[in-house]
């Protein structure tokens, strides 16, 4: 009798719990971002309509929302091509013009500004009701996606902040706040749990540190090109152990999940070895290839000097060693920077690497960029199981 008694009460429970989160507007998707060691690419698994689960590489500043290969795509059952002409078609680009060609039946198929075929199908993301406990059930939502037939099998996910993108989508269909949120996991820890990817509000739990992480947040202005939806900022100087390095900027600074390590123009490439070099205590080891400066690991990186990006507004995003230094083998760390050539398109591109264990906050109203510095010095990552303390 006691044991009914229990049972009974516990889905009473359940059902209250049910009903009111029913009741209650979710507040963000929190999907899992996962590392591939072999490549250091980031990818988000995703299961598009009926199709079986893959891996979605993570394109930080990719204008296709969902870019599929064509074929892979159409094999989905809930799969809908847009057609030219339609509401979806001119909203999605109303650049693109239909031929009256009265002569044929087919239909033409909607294209992106890309020249991307356009078409409908159901994503499923996990989500939140208070921006840390994450369900254990998707929520699938009907979006407008993208493919084409020279697209690899492995698809792309872009966030960049295009009326289009996942992000976009999603934040106008549930009225989320217009932010997302980046904590990437690294090869050492991501075996424990995965990444995070945030789209809208978020709360930053990362055990065992006991405070939401954004209250460690620096922040600098957030500049997103009008026309591609890319993620910038300004980083106005270079410091290196507390001392600035000779160098000269021109440019803003490219925010990518796409390139493993942080590009520089050569120029500022050389002189950040240079000073680097000079302040590491570290034995040197030859150089292997594409970086330019190695070091016997024999003392775990513990002499290497700290990075300083000096942003707008006076923030400093500070790399230290775990983000600094690249294990190439048992015995040697190099420094996890590579050489853009003279002119490249943009004079300091950040890559995947210096981001690892750093929860990066993108508030797309306020046009705000946000981020912690390495969690590992609060004995967190971004690679543990995100619950509440209370």
């Amino acid at each position: 009798m006691a044991n009914m008694i229990f049972l009974l009460l516990c889905l009473v429970f359940l059902s209250l719990a049910n009903t009111s989160h029913s009741l209650e507007k979710f507040q963000s998707f929190q999907h899992p971002v996962n590392k591939d060691k072999a490549t250091n690419i980031y990818s988000i698994p995703l299961s598009i309509g009926s199709s079986v689960s893959q891996e979605f590489v993570l394109d930080l500043n990719g204008v296709g929302p969902l870019l599929q290969n064509c074929a892979t795509a159409a094999k989905s059952s809930s799969f809908h091509p847009i057609r030219c002409g339609s509401t979806r078609c001119t909203y999605a680009n109303p650049n693109f013009s239909c031929s009256n060609n009265t002569t044929t039946k087919t239909k033409t198929p909607c294209r992106s500004s890309d020249n991307a075929r356009l078409f409908r199908d159901t994503v499923p993301l996990f989500y939140s009701y208070n921006g840390v406990y994450i369900m254990d059930s998707e929520k699938s939502s009907s979006l407008t996606l993208t493919c084409t037939d020279g697209a690899p099998v492995k698809g792309t996910i872009g966030l960049a902040n295009t009326h289009l993108s996942i992000p976009s989508q999603l934040i106008s269909m549930y009225q989320l706040a217009p932010k997302m949120a980046l904590c990437l996991p690294s090869n050492e820890k991501s075996k424990l749990y995965p990444g995070g990817l945030w789209i809208g509000k978020g709360e930053y739990y990362y055990l065992p540190y006991l405070k939401d992480v954004s209250t460690i947040f620096a922040s600098t202005p957030l500049i997103v090109n009008a026309k591609s939806g890319e993620h910038f900022i300004d980083v106005k100087s270079i410091q290196i152990g507390g001392k600035t390095v000779p160098i000269i900027l021109h440019g803003a600074t490219k925010i990518c999940t796409m390139a493993p390590y942080t590009v520089l123009q050569t120029s500022i490439y050389k002189a950040l070895l240079t000073a680097f070099s000079g302040n590491a205590k570290m034995a040197k080891a030859p150089a292997v290839k594409p970086f330019g400066a190695c070091f016997n690991s024999n003392n775990g990186g513990r002499g290497a000097p700290v990075i300083d990006l000096v942003l707008s507004g006076g923030a400093k995003w500070r790399i230290y060693g775990s983000n600094s230094l690249v294990k190439v083998n048992k015995n040697v760390v190099c420094l996890g920077f590579v050489d853009g050539g003279v002119n490249p398109k943009n004079p300091i591109l950040i890559g995947g690497f210096q981001m690892e264990d750093n929860l990066v906050e993108f508030d797309l109203k306020a046009s705000k960029f946000s981020f912690s510095s390495s969690l590992l010095l609060h004995n967190t990552s971004c690679s543990v199981e995100r619950l509440s303390p209370f």
